[in-house]
């Protein structure tokens, strides 16, 4: 339901940066429209939800806006810089918004009890659907799927052909948002299932794909040439230079990505810290 359209369409008109493209305005405003009519059933039969939840969720969907019809999509052919941006923004923000935003509970806590359970027996009683999930968000899994989309995708041969195919295009983005979403995942355990990582596993999660998000983004400032031939003779916008505007999108990559990661390990790991201090002091006021 949320993975989108990831291209503009360069004829279609824009009002205040947004591209009237149909297929991305939808893929954006369908889950919100559900996401709301959801909420306002809940409502109607009393069920209350934190409202965090739909702070985070709208936050997301917004960040996907800005994203995939604003000017990070509208110059991401022009610009290196502004694709980097793109990918940032999805793996890093719009991803683990949307899980934050508890999106599965509230729509099967506005169903019917009758057709919620159907529905959730539907996709999970057959055993190969369970263990696939199982597999895909353990943490190692879900780590190595969304590093290896990084890597892969950040080789020139893979990446020209992203900015020069459509479909190549699409498909470089929909890996990136869906590993994205099966790494944050086990991190914030947005069903609940029970299976959240500990702050400790978590924190190496986010410090592995930080080392690997680093190295690329070291790589493509520290390059003396342009490694994307696509952006060698674009007319670039406001002055940019290939050369610079590769070293640009590194340093959002290298500094700009890393400083985001430093803050979500921070915060993993004093929630940890402050776990075990309270289980240790829940355990010495019983013993």
């Amino acid at each position: 339901m949320f993975l989108p359209v990831l291209h503009v369409c360069p004829t279609c008109p824009s009002v205040l940066g947004i591209t009237l493209y149909p297929p991305a305005l939808l893929l954006v405003f369908v889950p919100v429209l559900a996401y709301t009519l959801a909420l306002w059933r809940l409502r109607q039969l009393g069920r209350m939800v934190p409202s965090s939840w739909p702070a985070l969720f709208y936050a997301g969907m917004l960040s996907a806006l800005v994203a995939l019809a604003g000017p990070l999509d509208t110059w991401n052919d022009e610009l290196l810089t502004m694709h980097m941006a793109q990918h940032l923004v999805l793996i890093q923000i719009t991803a683990p918004l949307i899980l934050l935003g508890r999106p599965v509970q509230v729509m099967l806590r506005a169903l019917p009890p009758q057709r919620a359970g159907v529905l959730t027996r539907l996709l999970l009683r057959p055993v190969w659907m369970r263990r696939l999930l199982t597999v895909l968000t353990a943490p190692l899994v879900a780590t190595a799927l969304a590093n290896l989309a990084l890597v892969v995708w950040h080789f020139p041969a893979l990446y020209e052909q992203a900015v020069l195919r459509q479909p190549v295009h699409d498909l470089q983005h929909l890996s990136f948002f869906g590993t994205a979403l099966l790494f944050w995942w086990p991190i914030i355990d947005p069903v609940p299932r029970h299976h959240r990582v500990s702050g400790l596993w978590a924190s190496l999660m986010v410090f592995i794909t930080a080392v690997v998000s680093t190295i690329i983004g070291a790589i493509l400032t520290l390059a003396d040439e342009v490694l994307y031939e696509p952006y060698r003779s674009v007319a670039m916008p406001w002055g940019f230079t290939p050369l610079v505007d590769q070293q640009l999108a590194g340093l959002l990559m290298w500094i700009g990505g890393g400083t985001l990661y430093l803050i979500i390990i921070l915060a993993l790991l004093a929630r940890w810290l402050l776990r075990e201090e309270g289980q240790r002091v829940a355990r010495e006021s019983t013993a």
